[in-house]
């Protein structure tokens, strides 16, 4: 079973730390996704560490971890920047949080215990909610949580930290692609998903996924980088 939203979580010095980091990251990323922090924009620990009360060091870390998943890049004089997803990478990252979700979904459907199901059915009707409120990052966002709830059901952390990393990549793109979503078949992708859950039925929910990412994602992921209208714009 999986801890749920709102457990409070007790731990070491060490987990402590481990969660100021995930905190101080987590935070930098939601600026990176909301735009607050624009593509092209350089990223200085000492401004960033005053503005988010922490060490540089630690905002270091952070954008080292931001850095090895693409929202920041690094340039041969050791600045760091926000970086722009071109079309290729957007492509990438769609197909490759698609394969390491769907990996993790037959190790837990038949495994699940009464309130996994009802968390992640939860966690569904967040992804439905942002599709009627035609919400592209809360979107992207609810799929991230969704996948990460997945992969700690599983009990495979290293697969846990790589879907949330990629899904975040997922909820930058989502934002950024804005009008271009045909909502109707991401509405009807995301029904399918709620429609197979309840039965635990692992085949089931890898054909709703399948189709989500292989039918649907691409379109939309093709449609926000088209040279007539840019995923991102660096300076």
């Amino acid at each position: 079973m999986i801890e749920k939203k709102d457990d409070v979580r007790a731990g070491s010095a060490t987990s402590v730390a481990g969660d100021r980091h995930r905190g101080l990251q987590d935070r930098l990323t939601d600026a990176i996704v909301s735009g607050a922090l624009a593509p092209g924009t350089r990223l200085d620990e000492r401004d960033l560490a005053v503005a988010l009360d922490a060490r540089p060091a630690e905002v270091l870390r952070a954008l080292d971890r931001l850095a090895a998943v693409g929202l920041v890049a690094v340039r041969r004089d050791g600045t760091r920047w926000v970086t722009a997803l071109d079309g290729d990478r957007a492509r990438d990252v769609v197909a490759l949080f698609g394969d390491v979700w769907i990996g993790s979904v037959r190790r837990t459907m038949t495994v699940l215990h009464a309130d996994d199901l009802a968390y992640l059915d939860e966690l569904v009707d967040d992804v439905a909610l942002a599709v009627r409120w035609r919400d592209g990052a809360a979107f992207g966002g609810g799929l991230r949580a969704l996948a990460v709830a997945f992969a700690r059901i599983e009990g495979n952390t290293e697969r846990a930290e790589l879907v949330g990393n990629l899904g975040t990549l997922l909820a930058c793109v989502a934002r950024r692609a804005g009008s271009v979503f045909d909502w109707s078949d991401v509405r009807a992708a995301v029904a399918r998903i709620a429609v197979v859950l309840p039965g635990r039925d692992a085949a089931a929910m890898r054909a709703a996924l399948m189709t989500l990412f292989d039918d649907v994602l691409p379109g939309i992921v093709d449609r926000a980088v088209a040279p007539t209208r840019p995923l991102a714009a660096a300076s």
